[in-house]
Protein backbone atom coordinates (compact mmCIF):
# COMPACT_ATOMS: atom_id res chain seq x y z
CA UNK A 1 0.00 0.00 0.00
CA UNK A 2 1.64 3.48 -0.76
CA UNK A 3 1.84 6.00 1.62
CA UNK A 4 2.69 9.88 0.88
CA UNK A 5 5.22 11.34 3.27
CA UNK A 6 4.44 14.89 4.23
CA UNK A 7 7.41 17.61 5.01
CA UNK A 8 6.27 17.32 8.88
CA UNK A 9 7.52 13.75 8.71
CA UNK A 10 10.62 14.72 7.62
CA UNK A 11 11.59 17.23 9.82
CA UNK A 12 10.63 14.94 12.74
CA UNK A 13 13.09 12.16 11.29
CA UNK A 14 15.66 14.59 10.85
CA UNK A 15 15.30 15.97 13.97
CA UNK A 16 15.84 13.28 17.04
CA UNK A 17 14.60 15.69 19.73
CA UNK A 18 10.94 15.92 17.82
CA UNK A 19 8.64 13.49 20.32
CA UNK A 20 7.88 11.84 16.88
CA UNK A 21 10.66 10.63 15.77
CA UNK A 22 11.40 7.11 17.04
CA UNK A 23 7.52 6.46 16.05
CA UNK A 24 8.55 7.77 12.24
CA UNK A 25 11.74 5.82 12.60
CA UNK A 26 10.20 2.85 13.27
CA UNK A 27 7.40 3.03 10.47
CA UNK A 28 9.91 3.69 8.01
CA UNK A 29 11.45 1.07 8.60
CA UNK A 30 9.08 -1.48 8.91
CA UNK A 31 7.38 0.04 5.70
CA UNK A 32 10.40 -0.12 3.74
CA UNK A 33 10.32 -4.25 4.20
CA UNK A 34 9.58 -5.53 0.81
CA UNK A 35 6.91 -3.05 -0.14
CA UNK A 36 6.83 -0.17 -2.45
CA UNK A 37 8.84 3.05 -1.46
CA UNK A 38 6.79 5.71 0.08
CA UNK A 39 5.77 8.58 -1.90
CA UNK A 40 7.08 12.30 -1.96
CA UNK A 41 5.44 15.26 -4.43
CA UNK A 42 8.27 17.32 -5.74
CA UNK A 43 6.19 20.32 -4.31
CA UNK A 44 7.22 18.47 -0.71
CA UNK A 45 10.66 18.49 -1.82
CA UNK A 46 10.85 21.95 -2.64
CA UNK A 47 9.84 22.97 0.58
CA UNK A 48 11.45 20.20 2.57
CA UNK A 49 14.67 21.86 1.00
CA UNK A 50 13.12 25.34 1.94
CA UNK A 51 12.54 24.58 5.48
CA UNK A 52 16.44 22.69 6.02
CA UNK A 53 17.78 25.45 4.52
CA UNK A 54 16.53 28.14 6.52
CA UNK A 55 16.13 26.64 9.86
CA UNK A 56 19.53 24.01 9.82
CA UNK A 57 21.47 24.86 7.08
CA UNK A 58 23.33 23.37 4.11
CA UNK A 59 24.71 20.39 5.90
CA UNK A 60 20.70 19.35 6.74
CA UNK A 61 20.28 19.77 3.03
CA UNK A 62 22.67 17.36 1.94
CA UNK A 63 22.01 14.93 4.55
CA UNK A 64 18.43 14.84 3.02
CA UNK A 65 19.27 14.82 -0.79
CA UNK A 66 22.10 12.13 -0.32
CA UNK A 67 20.78 9.93 2.44
CA UNK A 68 16.98 9.87 2.87
CA UNK A 69 15.64 11.34 -0.49
CA UNK A 70 16.71 8.05 -2.69
CA UNK A 71 14.77 5.76 -0.36
CA UNK A 72 11.35 7.26 -1.45
CA UNK A 73 9.70 7.92 -4.84
CA UNK A 74 9.20 11.06 -6.11
CA UNK A 75 5.81 11.80 -7.64
CA UNK A 76 5.34 14.96 -9.61
CA UNK A 77 2.33 17.17 -9.29
CA UNK A 78 0.71 17.45 -12.83
CA UNK A 79 -0.75 21.07 -13.97
CA UNK A 80 -4.43 19.49 -13.46
CA UNK A 81 -3.43 18.07 -9.86
CA UNK A 82 -1.99 22.07 -9.39
CA UNK A 83 -5.03 23.68 -10.54
CA UNK A 84 -7.64 21.63 -8.23
CA UNK A 85 -5.01 22.37 -5.34
CA UNK A 86 -5.17 25.99 -6.29
CA UNK A 87 -8.71 25.56 -5.99
CA UNK A 88 -8.91 23.93 -2.97
CA UNK A 89 -6.71 26.40 -1.48
CA UNK A 90 -8.79 29.40 -2.61
CA UNK A 91 -11.76 27.41 -1.00
CA UNK A 92 -10.67 27.18 2.32
CA UNK A 93 -11.91 29.12 5.26
CA UNK A 94 -10.69 31.27 7.57
CA UNK A 95 -7.23 28.92 8.04
CA UNK A 96 -6.36 27.27 4.97
CA UNK A 97 -3.64 24.76 4.46
CA UNK A 98 -0.89 25.05 2.38
CA UNK A 99 -0.90 25.32 -1.55
CA UNK A 100 1.61 22.39 -1.14
CA UNK A 101 -0.68 20.26 1.45
CA UNK A 102 -3.66 20.89 -1.11
CA UNK A 103 -1.18 19.40 -3.82
CA UNK A 104 -0.65 16.80 -1.60
CA UNK A 105 -4.42 15.50 -1.23
CA UNK A 106 -4.62 16.36 -4.27
CA UNK A 107 -2.06 13.91 -5.72
CA UNK A 108 -3.40 11.04 -3.30
CA UNK A 109 -6.57 11.37 -4.04
CA UNK A 110 -5.06 10.84 -8.12
CA UNK A 111 -3.06 7.63 -6.83
CA UNK A 112 -5.41 6.33 -4.81
CA UNK A 113 -3.25 6.82 -1.95
CA UNK A 114 -5.19 6.43 1.44
CA UNK A 115 -2.16 7.06 4.19
CA UNK A 116 0.27 9.44 5.29
CA UNK A 117 3.21 10.04 7.27
CA UNK A 118 2.52 13.56 8.41
CA UNK A 119 2.28 15.34 11.81
CA UNK A 120 -0.26 17.58 10.82
CA UNK A 121 -3.74 17.08 11.45
CA UNK A 122 -4.79 18.15 8.35
CA UNK A 123 -3.74 14.76 6.55
CA UNK A 124 -6.19 12.64 9.09
CA UNK A 125 -8.86 15.56 8.26
CA UNK A 126 -8.35 14.90 4.14
CA UNK A 127 -8.51 11.22 5.02
CA UNK A 128 -5.60 10.37 4.94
Amino acid sequence: MDVLVDTTAFLALLNRHHPEHSFLRNVLSIHFEGVPAPLVTNYIVLETFDVLRRRFGAGAMRLFAREILPAFDVVWVEPRDHALALEMLLASGSRPPSLVDCSSFVVARRLGVTQSLAVDERFTQEGL
